[in-house]
């Protein structure tokens, strides 16, 4: 009884009217925190990535438990989040994607571009176009927050030349 208390008292405090009104005007998250449990999507994909990751074939024995044990931590996760609301469960699910797409938007460009550009490769420039195309930054203007489903078109639209571009540069690989 004590932990939900906490749990509850821990996500009380991220629900401010800012926070709700950008995971509400998201285009992901919006839905989701009217609709449905983001620990039950949570779930289902931790379950889908274990049954591949079970399934898969030609991989080294160790490789093959490490993706099992990595798989096991997210079927983990969903299930303290199923004590929150479903607002409560989409602001902590939306932090999480903000918090990784951010540190991969940086770390591709600080690491990703600087280095392809010092190595005069050819992906450098679709490594800096995909890493300021994701940095989060924008969708937190006030005036900006209510439109931000338009920015992550927006975003998915002009990813796909970037992707398309660094592919055929030879140095990214789908394998």
């Amino acid at each position: 009884m004590s932990e939900s208390k906490s749990i509850s008292a821990t996500t009380k405090y991220l629900e401010t009217p800012g926070l709700i009104r950008q995971v509400e005007s998201h285009l992901v998250f919006g839905p989701l925190s009217r609709h449905l449990p983001t620990a039950y999507v949570i779930l289902a994909l931790a379950v889908a990535g274990l049954v591949i990751t079970f399934f898969t074939v030609h991989q080294p024995t160790g490789a093959y438990l490490g993706g099992i044990a990595d798989k096991l931590i997210f079927l983990i996760l969903p299930f303290s989040l199923l004590r929150m609301s479903c607002r409560q469960q989409a602001i902590i699910s939306f932090l999480a994607v903000k918090f990784t797409f951010g540190l991969c938007a940086f770390i591709m460009l600080t690491v990703g571009a600087g280095v392809s550009f010092q190595r005069g490769q050819a992906d450098a420039w679709p490594n800096l176009f995909l890493g300021m195309i994701w940095l989060p930054g924008l969708e937190f203007i006030p005036k900006v927050t209510p439109h931000q489903r338009y920015i992550t078109i927006a975003r998915l639209l002009l990813s796909i030349p970037c992707v398309i571009y660094g592919v055929q540069s030879g140095n990214w690989h789908w394998n």
